[in-house]
């Protein structure tokens, strides 16, 4: 028999959404202060828009008054508490959100509609909005209760070109208690023959839950306490095929997608999920240029490809493939394109980024780190970091891998392999002076060597590194960057440490997440144990911050799914 699993969650700086949904509501708000519940989305082109994600306010009413609310959310049901009773949310599906109240409690919508922005009548007493640059909601009442806005009175401004002021309210059934349905369209929308009850919405939305944790694993304690936790938010924050997304993606904050190296290590957190995670692989591949490269971060609307983001298909592909057998649980056609995708990508760094000619490609913004403040870049624009080739190593291996996986020639895989191992090569006779692994200015050739964990990324190879390298590597780590909440980013006793900068101080989810995966599959795994052990534990007991102060624990920054997806993989591995 199948698990129910209903704990608990937090919206509080996050949303509830069903997964695959580009809509949800979000809760922002200070204890005994104001709190702003609105209906939200997810859609790209929001960034253009006056209010960004916000489509429109939402209050509980009773008997037509608004009244003080707090917030109660579990997986499949999002319950307005009030002292005079409950309205609920849940999801039909990916576009159907329902509502219904108790006797006497309503919903009051709110929003000064913008240019082009309107509200009007539709058959059958349903009624659409306009929401400029994002989507088309259809509003209307069922079972005997009714919807209307500005009480049925189309509003219109022809000065403004909108409708201005606008006020939706639900109008009960003669039981006293309503039930409202709110349908996303990409286009205009149309009003049902039917819908779903809300007890058959309820239902969906809770076997779709289901089926997505049960066939997640278990973790050891403590951290099985908080594994739900993190599921949620990341289930929660996927999205489907939309506009020119033709593979699902993840949310990084709500209402903000995350980048393509994010969607590699999230396919790692949701490998169990296998087609979903070479889905999450696939999607930046889908969007690539003409010479391989990939987009920085990308939509179902833009794309940002003037710089990029580390090469972490390689990586996510190795860890995959430890556990599953990707022929066997995806499309091969899924295969292919991951090969194809993840062969030209590798190549792209020494076709675009080694002007120099010295086999070793070069970033040309520290953000390319993915370390956005990076010190070793202080003086410079464009070093060749040594974390690229390290990352490009493994990318051509598992290349290599894939190649003997889909049973291309022997010549085939044995030149990415070549590549790989000609790669680790070099940047060990030029990139490692006997302490460190350093930068390389292009231009002159001048070495750098900064206190930043940049230069203990090439941890990431593990045993691919001669003994002596790895266990300097390891000892380094434990003795400069090693904190009781994890790895920081930057040395303590630098002049540049900043505990609250990205990359420069605090501990970050993706140098926790490559180190302790690469170091864990090798003879220091010790070193991997104490640093994801220290960050798991510091994650679940703090409301899973993105940035922690390696100084005092302190975190900044909740809600961001980066987190959630780094404590889903190290704590996998601390549960082995």
């Amino acid at each position: 028999m199948a698990t129910t699993h209903n704990k608990p969650v937090s919206i509080d700086g996050k949303m509830f959404k069903r997964s695959g949904a580009w809509f949800g509501l979000f809760n922002f708000g200070f204890p005994g202060g104001d709190t702003s519940f609105y209906l939200g989305t997810c859609h790209g082109m929001a960034a253009m828009a006056p209010e960004k994600n916000r489509l429109i306010n939402i209050f509980p009413t009773y008997n037509g008054e608004k009244i003080p609310f707090t917030v109660q959310a579990f997986p499949a049901e999002l319950t307005l508490k009030t002292e005079r009773g409950d309205v609920r949310f849940t999801f039909a599906d990916t576009t159907k959100l329902l509502a219904e109240g108790d006797a006497g409690m309503g919903l009051r919508f709110e929003k000064t509609m913008v240019e082009h922005e309107t509200v009007h009548p539709k058959k059958d007493g349903a009624w659409e909005a306009f929401f400029r640059l994002t989507c088309a909601f259809v509003f209307k009442g069922l079972n005997g209760s009714t919807f209307d806005f500005n009480d049925g009175v189309a509003p219109w401004e022809w000065s403004k070109l909108a409708s201005g002021d606008i006020y939706g309210q639900t109008r009960p059934a003669a039981d006293g208690g309503f039930t409202l349905v709110m349908e996303e369209f990409t286009y205009g929308g149309i009003v049902r023959e039917s819908y779903p009850t809300y007890a058959e919405a309820k239902a969906s939305m809770q076997a779709d839950w289901d089926g997505f944790v049960n066939a997640m694993p278990a973790f050891a304690e403590p951290f099985e306490e908080t594994r739900e936790e993190c599921e949620y938010l990341l289930w929660s924050f996927l999205t489907s095929p939309y506009g020119t997304a033709k593979y699902p993606m993840i949310q990084m904050f709500a209402g903000v997608m995350a980048s393509q190296w994010q969607m590699c290590q999230n396919a790692v957190a949701l490998q169990e999920h296998t087609d979903l995670a070479v889905s999450l692989l696939l999607g930046p591949i889908d969007r690539a240029g003409p010479f391989g490269q990939l987009t920085d971060s990308y939509d179902d609307a833009m794309c940002e490809s003037l710089m990029v983001k580390p090469p972490m298909h390689g990586w996510a592909v190795k860890e995959l493939m430890k556990n599953h057998d990707l022929l066997k649980e995806c499309p091969r056609e899924n295969i292919e394109k991951l090969y194809a995708g993840m062969g030209k990508w590798a190549d792209w760094f020494l076709l675009c980024r080694d002007d120099d000619g010295d086999g070793l490609p070069s970033l040309i913004h520290s953000d390319e780190t993915g370390l956005d403040n990076c010190s070793l870049f202080r003086n410079h624009l464009q070093i060749t970091s040594p974390d690229t080739a390290a990352y490009l190593v493994i990318l051509y291996e598992a290349v290599g891998d894939l190649a003997k996986l889909l049973g291309k020639t022997e010549t085939e895989s044995a030149a990415w392999y070549k590549k790989s191992a000609d790669l680790l090569k070099l940047m060990i006779d030029v990139l490692w002076d006997g302490e460190h692994f350093v930068g390389l200015v292009p231009a002159t050739g001048e070495k750098l060597v900064s206190q930043n964990i940049v230069h203990y990324l090439p941890a990431v190879l593990g045993d691919r590194l001669p003994r002596e390298i790895l266990n300097k590597l390891a000892d380094d780590l434990e003795s400069k960057f090693l904190s009781p909440w994890g790895l920081a980013s930057e040395e303590t006793t630098s002049e540049y440490f900043a505990p609250t900068l990205f990359g420069v101080g605090c501990i970050l989810p993706p140098a926790m997440l490559f180190i302790c995966t690469g170091l864990w599959d090798s003879e220091r795994r010790d070193t991997a144990r104490k640093a994801a052990e220290n960050y798991c534990n510091a994650l679940r007991t703090s409301n899973f911050p993105f940035f922690l102060d390696p100084t005092s624990g302190a975190g900044m920054y909740n809600g961001c799914s980066w987190s959630y997806c780094a404590y889903t993989i190290l704590a996998r591995l601390l549960s082995e």
